[in-house]
């Protein structure tokens, strides 16, 4: 396990040169989501993006077999996250078009970092993405993610059909991927459904707070 505490983020996988921009890494994401392509073609082009295939000199350099690559590529995706719960709920949260103003800012205003023009390993920009403080892209994600529930009352339900309707996202066409795709299609929302409830956690904890006071 790599901690980003002690070690440098990696750039290759057993021996075999990756590109780890995080613009990459959402590339791939898109390929794996895309419903216009099959689950063949979604590898073909995630495995083309991960893997280099010439160094800096224009020579060749060797590609992992399929398999490897494969494992590869579940490991880009997902060996930067250390927690390990399952999020049984599939809808989609983000996504990186509709998104790309909110998280932009997001990361301007909280880490002062530029999206279009720095230069980030894409294990960095998933760990800080998943941990934003509350902003306008949180509380966009966080209003997919709400469950209507008979437990709320009259305008709270109708506030949430409505704001659901101005943010929901298509979700993906049935492709059929494999449980490794699965894994890290799922991980993302997965983490951020997370963080989701811990700030309603902390923002239940802040209200009992002032109503002792």
């Amino acid at each position: 396990m790599i901690n980003v505490l002690l070690d440098p983020l990696p750039t290759e996988y057993k021996g075999f040169p990756i590109d780890a921009d995080f613009q990459i890494g959402i590339q791939i994401m898109q390929a794996l989501e895309d419903g216009d392509l099959t689950r063949q073609e979604g590898q073909a082009v995630a495995l083309d993006l991960l893997f280099l295939q010439e160094d800096k000199n224009g020579h060749p350099l060797p590609l992992p077999d399929f398999e490897m690559a494969l494992e590869g590529l579940v490991w880009f995706l997902t060996e930067w996250n250390h927690d390990h719960n399952s999020r049984g709920d599939k809808t989609r949260i983000t996504d990186y078009d509709i998104d790309q103003w909110r998280i932009y800012s997001a990361f301007r205003q909280h880490y002062g970092i530029n999206l279009n023009t720095d230069k980030l390993h894409f294990w960095e920009f998933m760990g800080l993405l998943t941990t934003l403080p509350e902003c306008s892209y949180t509380r966009v994600i966080d209003i997919r993610a709400k469950k209507i529930t008979s437990k709320m009352g009259k305008d709270e339900r109708k506030a949430y059909v409505e704001l659901k309707k101005v943010y929901a996202l298509d979700q993906a066409k049935e492709v059929e991927y494999t449980d490794s795709q699965k894994q890290a299609i799922d991980d993302f929302d997965r983490i951020m459904e997370e963080q989701r409830k811990i700030r309603e956690a902390k923002k239940l904890a802040q209200k009992a707070f002032e109503d002792m006071i």
